[in-house]
């Protein structure tokens, strides 16, 4: 079964290549764009986030961490973004929709990673990497292939709009992608959990950074 499984996921590449690298492109963009954006920040903008980020965990280490909260929050978050790629995917032409919403979700990320970096350097990465990666790398993967599915169905309608399809077959092609949908959107809550349950386990190792 594992291996059908992996066959299936190469063969579904192979066919939409393009839309894979299409989505990549728009995530890597937005990563670009919000790193530019965090780096652009006049020493104003810097200066008062990083104060929010330190009173943050200052108040942390008096405070236990609303773990439930931070879940529900990354949860909606998800959600979405899901939903509104999934939107964009029922529409003709929605694929310029589809890299924006993804583009966006990644602007996030990409300005987190940029503001560590430019503010805390080497303390910043090291948080980065530890505290913020392992949830990144699933969200990023999620909404990779959210933002594939979502195309592939797109385009699936937009060759056919001059066909009169039954309304059975349109009722199961959209079942079908949003299915799809609600599966990676299971995967990506699989981030959330890291992101609430885990990650902020190490952040006490990073109080010399914040303080």
């Amino acid at each position: 079964m594992l291996r059908r499984f992996k066959s299936d996921i190469i063969l579904h590449i192979q066919k939409n290549i393009t839309l894979y690298l299409v989505v990549l492109f728009a995530i890597l963009t937005g990563i670009a764009s919000g790193i530019f954006t965090a780096s652009s920040m006049t020493n104003d903008q810097k200066l008062a986030l990083g104060n929010y980020l330190e009173g943050f965990f200052q108040q942390n280490t008096h405070e236990p961490i609303n773990r439930t909260m931070v879940f529900w929050q990354s949860l909606k978050q998800n959600l979405q973004s899901s939903f509104l790629i999934w939107l964009a995917g029922l529409i003709l032409f929605g694929i310029p929709f589809i890299f924006f919403f993804v583009g966006i979700r990644s602007f996030f990320i990409g300005f987190a990673f940029g503001f560590l970096l430019d503010r805390y350097r080497v303390g910043g990465f090291l948080f980065a990497l530890l505290c913020i990666l392992p949830q990144t790398f699933i969200f990023l993967i999620g909404f990779l292939l959210t933002g594939v599915v979502a195309m592939e169905h797109s385009l699936d309608r937009f060759k056919k709009r001059k066909l009169t399809l039954p309304k059975e077959q349109l009722k199961k092609e959209t079942l079908s992608y949003t299915l799809k949908t609600l599966a990676l959107f299971v995967f990506l809550t699989i981030g959330s959990l890291l992101e609430a349950y885990i990650t902020p386990a190490f952040f006490d190792l990073f109080g010399w950074v914040f303080n």
